[in-house]
This record gives C-alpha cells, structure tokens and sequence, in this order.
C-alpha cells in the first residue's frame, strides 16, 4: 500500500502536545508543512480523570491549529507510560526468536501479559554474539485513553511509537554522519530521558527529574501557588551560572535561578551516575557529545550549564537538518522550538521508509481496522 502524501505526527508528552504535518516530497523526501504545539494547564497533581481530560483537550487544540481532520496520524506516547526494557539473548534461530522474547516479555513486564501491548526490536548483537533486544510495553486501559483522545481530536490514528525511539529515528536521519558515542539529554515536563547512541548500539534511561521538579522547588522555596512558580520560571528563570557571575539585580529573579540550578545539578549527578552504569553494563563507550532536546531544555544558559559540568561539548539537537521544510513555514518561530520535535520528526519518519528502530504499540481497534480495510476490494 503506497504511503499517504500527507500525514499528521503527533507526540503526546506529560504537559504538552507537539503535532507537525508532513508530506511527501517528489523525490520522495520528508517535507514539513506545518506545525502547533498546545499545553495542559500546569498541576503538580491531579486525578487521571482530570489528565485524561487535559490529553484530550490539547490533541483537539493542536490539530485544530493546523485544521485537519480524517487525516492519518502517528503518534508518539512518552517513555514514562512505556516499560521499557534492554534485555540480552542468546543467539537462537529465526524461527525460536518469538518464542524466546514472549518467554522474555512474561518475566520481565511487570503486569499480565494480557493486560499490555507490547512490542520488540533487536537492536544489536555484542562482542560474545549475544542480541540486544528493546522490549516495550503499556497498559492496555491507558494505551486505549489515550487513543480515544486522538480520535475524538477527529484524527485517525495509525501507528503508535514510543518518544525514545522515535527520537533514536531522527538523530539517525539527521546525524548519520557522527561517529563514536553520542548522548541526548531530553529534558520533559516530568523526566529526563537520556539516549545512548553508537553506530551499532542504543540504550535509553529516564530520570524522574524535569521542568515539574523545577517548578515544585521554586514553589516551595519562594512560598508561592505551583502555577505561579511555572509563570515566573518561564518568564524570568534561567541557570544560574555560579561562581563569580554577577546575579540579577532582582532578588527573587536571583534566587529563582540558583533554585534551578540546585535542580539540573541533580539532574547532573543522575547523569553521571547512568554514563558509569552504560559504560560498565553495556559495555558503551565514553560520549563524546552531547544534544540536549525537549521542552525544558530551552531555560537560558542550559547549555553552558551541561559544558561546565560535563566538560563536553554541548548542542541543541536539530531534527529538521535533513527535512525539508515548506515555504510556508516560519523559519525563524521554528528555530525557537526545533528541539522540542525530536520524537514528531521521528514518527513521521515512519511514513517514508525503514527506520532503524520500528516499533508499533497500535491498540487492538485500531489492529482490527486496518486488518478489515485491507480485505476491502
């Protein structure tokens, strides 16, 4: 079945939703069109019922911004609702590898296998000839809501990726050219994912530690609303740089900053300790870079915080360096928010042709949909 010119990738993320639209160019590139992004409101805590609804509301709010509907759609669910596992095999034949990753998936998934979707994907094989597989996994009940809130977008869901993975996609498409070990710090609303990538490697960590956990410690320290604190972070906050760095003449400002500071300093210590665990477990190498994406890596001096403490060098991930992008297109609005569409590029990657990592976590209705439309004459 030829691949549709058009398509919507969307990546649904703890606070904010990013949809981008694509099409097909002549050649048979990736050409992005359009694209939106729409917030939750922003709650330290709430009910599912109060999240669900919150999904819901910003899928409709960002297709609508780009005013499609019925047309196919991606998306991209986070790594927090995902289990993810790395997991080690021996080599068996072809004909033995499902059986030995559905043996693999039982004990490792930590609910009913009944109960999830899951899928795998080997992603490499180690120097004693063992495969490295990525299993995944969700809840069926969530994938299911999370669904519904696509669908009741008017959009017509096709293919569910996982955020980590979709991001491994596009570095790959745009970074094809980099050798040794690269390492991308995705900085979300609730986690911070880190992404290990060599020419024939890949391993994903979360860290329970993001812009949230930012927003609390200034809420706390300052003695004001969480909603407030995420205003003032947004409008005023920055890193502060330590040392002999002058501070802001404003108090509050000042002492907002050196809150975050504390924050990514944690984050720092989490990071160091996961670069010594993918060196000593997985046998990875030293990275050698290092990208910093998402949502809340966008706080002034982010990345000269990352090149002190890491003694690396430190860049904003591109995802758009190898796609097209369509006139109508603003240049200058997307190279505010380019880092944040890692895992929407990635999704739409999937539209074009074989990515290294194909992972799919479509729900049941959605299985049987397309089963039914392929048998229609």
């Amino acid at each position: 079945m030829p691949a549709p010119s058009r398509l919507l990738a969307l990546n649904i993320g703890t606070q904010t939703v990013h949809v981008a639209e694509f099409r097909t160019g002549a050649d048979g590139s990736l050409v992005l069109t359009g694209l939106h992004s729409a917030e939750m409101a922003a709650s330290e805590s709430g009910s599912d019922a109060t999240r669900r609804a919150a999904v819901t509301a910003a899928i409709a709010e960002a297709a609508q911004g780009l005013k499609l509907k019925g047309v196919p759609a991606h998306y991209a669910v986070s790594a927090q609702s995902v289990f993810t596992r790395f997991v080690k095999l021996p080599a068996v034949g072809e004909g033995k590898i499902d059986q030995i990753i559905q043996f693999e998936a039982q004990q490792n998934v930590p609910f009913p296998i009944s109960e999830v979707v899951w899928d795998y994907q080997i992603v490499g094989a180690g120097d004693d000839g063992r495969m490295e597989v990525v299993l995944v996994a969700i809840k069926a009940d969530l994938l299911n809501e999370i669904n519904q809130g696509v669908e009741g977008a008017g959009l017509r869901p096709a293919l569910v990726d996982v955020a980590p993975m979709a991001l491994f996609n596009a570095f790959r498409y745009n970074y094809s050219d980099l050798t040794g070990c690269t390492l991308l710090i995705d900085i979300g609303a609730r986690t911070s994912n880190l992404l290990f990538v060599e020419p024939k490697k890949i391993f994903s960590r979360s860290i329970p530690i993001g812009g949230n956990t930012i927003t609390s410690a200034v809420a706390k320290e300052l003695q004001i609303p969480y909603g407030a604190a995420e205003r003032r972070k947004k409008e005023k906050g920055y890193v502060s740089l330590g040392g002999s760095y002058a501070e802001d003449d404003n108090p509050d400002v000042a002492r907002m900053s050196k809150i975050i500071r504390n924050t990514m300093t944690r984050l720092h210590a989490e990071i160091t300790r996961s670069i010594g665990f993918y060196r000593a477990q997985q046998q990875g190498s030293q990275p050698a870079r290092i990208y910093l994406c998402g949502g809340s890596a966008n706080l002034p001096y982010m990345r000269e915080f990352f090149t002190e403490k890491l003694q690396l060098p430190v860049e904003y991930f591109n995802p758009f360096r190898n796609v097209q992008v369509d006139p109508s297109v603003n240049l200058e609005d997307l190279e505010k928010v380019a880092h944040s569409f890692g895992e929407v590029v990635g999704v739409g990657l999937r539209n074009l042709a074989q990515c290294p990592v194909e992972l799919n976590l479509v729900p049941k209705t959605i299985l049987k949909r397309q089963q039914f439309d392929q048998k229609k004459p």
